[in-house]
């Protein structure tokens, strides 16, 4: 759940008329090409032997239709594929063998909440609570369906179950963080986020979760060294550098935003907020030509053209 702060810009409209193909502009090194081809061929190879597997588990479930342990492995390969019905029909035959299988019920009740059945995944996790009453997991993920149901009080409720078994989890700390600042209880998330960071100091998303929280009080300063903590972390973290780059736009400090704009986009190109935000940087500074270039390649990463 990690934060990105975007313009939403209001006069979107000014961009449409732009249709560069962003994908022509640059011209890809050999050796990128070649680094390309070699991850090709790992996930191709991988996939292969993905592909046997599942032959041998189908013909080990034929010798043995009770054969747990192929079900389960099977269920685990059809939901790395994104097969979820099938990966449902395994873990649920898992189950029926072997109804204590912890890990086979998370992973079935993660699918329902992947395919927003809710009350499904909540009434798997409720079983894991009963298979084992101190699973802090099975308490949080509850907590997230009722969370991405809109549910907060009763998301609360649960996560604080996982807190009390758990105290020292700095993820459940995060997680019921996302919650509190939906609930616009401000001093309540950033505490939840300090605790998770005094637990994990090396937690990339607390600390942008963090800024976002001081951009949103108008602490810019604040907030733009939690997001410089994010990237000290992880310089790879694009979403941190976006979230300076907003700020700076907001500060008129539009140099600076194309710069650290740049420096998203060069991390992750696909990153939609980032031309967003680097678009409406050109727009300021009156290079109009490059602003719709941005906003183009925008509407394209989120599907609008």
């Amino acid at each position: 759940m990690n934060k990105i702060i975007s313009t939403f810009i209001s006069v979107a409209t000014i961009f449409v008329c732009a249709s560069t193909n962003y994908a022509n502009d640059v011209d890809s090194p050999s050796t990128e090409k070649n680094e390309i081809q070699i991850q090709e061929e790992e996930r191709k190879r991988a996939r292969e032997e993905e592909d046997k597997k599942i032959i041998g588990y189908a013909e080990a479930i034929k010798s043995n239709p009770d054969n747990v342990d192929a079900h389960y492995n099977l269920g685990i390969i059809y939901d790395k594929r994104g097969r979820f019905n099938d990966a449902i029909i395994e873990y649920k035959k898992t189950i029926s063998l072997k109804p204590e299988f912890i890990d086979a019920r998370f992973k079935l009740a993660l699918i329902f909440a992947e395919k927003n059945l809710y009350d499904e995944s909540i009434h798997e996790l409720e079983k894991i609570t009963k298979i084992d009453p101190q699973n802090a997991n099975a308490y949080k993920y509850i907590g997230l369906a009722y969370y991405k149901q809109g549910l907060l009080e009763k998301a609360v409720e649960e996560i604080k179950k996982a807190l009390e078994i758990d105290p020292d989890n700095a993820e459940i700390h995060y997680t019921i963080e996302n919650v509190y600042h939906s609930m616009g209880l401000f001093d309540d998330a950033i505490s939840e986020l300090k605790k998770a960071i005094e637990l994990y100091p090396e937690y990339e998303e607390a600390y942008n979760n963090l800024g976002f929280i001081y951009y949103e009080q108008g602490k810019y300063e604040n907030a733009i060294e939690k997001f410089e903590t994010a990237i000290d972390i992880n310089p790879k973290s694009a979403e941190a550098y976006s979230n300076i780059g907003l700020i700076y736009c907001e500060k008129g400090m539009f140099d600076e935003a194309v710069s650290v704009l740049k420096k998203a986009i060069e991390v992750d190109p696909t990153l939609p907020d980032a031309h967003n935000n680097l678009g409406y940087a050109y727009w300021n500074k009156g290079i109009k030509e490059k602003a719709m270039r941005e906003m183009t390649i925008y509407k394209q990463l989120i599907g609008k053209y």
